[in-house]
């Protein structure tokens, strides 16, 4: 999307040219669309006195409010996931409900890695094979 500085209006897509007033943005083109600079009087690739007007510059302010702006959504984003990561700690630290069940998850969890790597190999390789038929027969269907 381009943002026009003479009607100031939104594009959509990546347009050489305004689509309410026409302004080329940010250089001129000829009716071949050679990208000539904002201060040229003929097109360099084709020698057109036909030049697009190109819209204004942005004030020299402006810019760098736009990229700010451009940047509040992620930074917003990244607070709020901050802040939910320390609302989860917080939890963690004191609640003992949520204590003890986390102390059983992980310690399941423990004892599911330890069995898993402690499976002698050709049970492994028996579990792959019948995962992979099945999932052969799942496609076919």
């Amino acid at each position: 999307m381009r943002y026009c500085n003479q009607c100031h209006r939104i594009t959509a897509g990546e347009p050489l040219y305004c689509n309410f007033c026409g302004s080329s943005f940010g250089v001129k083109l000829c009716p071949a669309r050679h990208v000539n600079p904002r201060n040229a009087d003929v097109c360099s690739q084709c020698g057109s006195r036909d030049l697009s007007t190109p819209a204004p510059r942005l004030p020299f302010w402006l810019a760098p409010l736009l990229y700010l702006l451009s940047l509040f959504p992620g930074v917003i984003l990244v607070l709020l996931s901050l802040l939910v990561l320390i609302g989860f700690v917080n939890a963690l630290a004191t609640n003992q409900q949520i204590q003890t069940q986390l102390l059983v998850f992980l310690l399941l969890l423990a004892l599911l890695w330890w069995i898993y790597m402690h499976i002698p190999g050709f049970i492994k390789s028996l579990f792959r094979t019948l995962w992979r038929k099945s999932r052969k027969n799942r496609s076919q269907r």
